[in-house]
């Protein structure tokens, strides 16, 4: 089996347009947070596939910096591909939690086989500079 990522990104919001189009709002990489635990409230994860044609599951699970699965109940899309069409997988994320900092990753699998993955930061929030006035 083929299969490719054209496109992956995090936004803050997606939509399919009647033409097809994907449009994306808030494109981003890092999260930062003040402290952990943490959840992002919302977050869209939007994958462009290059795929073979037919019906096929697309798997998306979120992976801590040591590799360990932190979502319980990773999203399972079935898609149907067309030939020469490209497959577009929009996952909404909601109340994602987050008990590590550091270099996470969206793993993306297809039929069971990853494919790639989209990585996202976790920072800590840097706490605000001291902004005292003196007259």
């Amino acid at each position: 089996m083929t299969a490719e990522i054209k496109l992956a990104a995090l936004c803050d919001h997606a939509l399919v347009g009647q033409d097809g189009k994907v449009s994306l709002l808030g494109i981003f990489r890092n999260i930062s947070v003040s402290g952990l635990p943490a959840q992002h409230p919302r977050m869209f994860l939007v994958a462009i596939l290059g795929l073979e044609a037919g019906p096929h599951s697309v798997v998306v699970r979120l992976l801590r910096p040591d590799g360990q699965q932190a979502m319980p109940n990773p999203p399972e899309i079935s898609v149907h591909a067309a030939a020469g069409q490209d497959v577009n997988v929009i996952v909404e994320l909601n109340n994602m939690s987050f008990t590590t900092y550091g270099a996470h990753r969206f793993e993306l699998s297809v039929d069971g086989d990853p494919i790639g993955d989209l990585p996202v930061s976790i920072l800590q929030m840097q706490p605000p500079a001291d902004r005292r006035r003196t007259n």
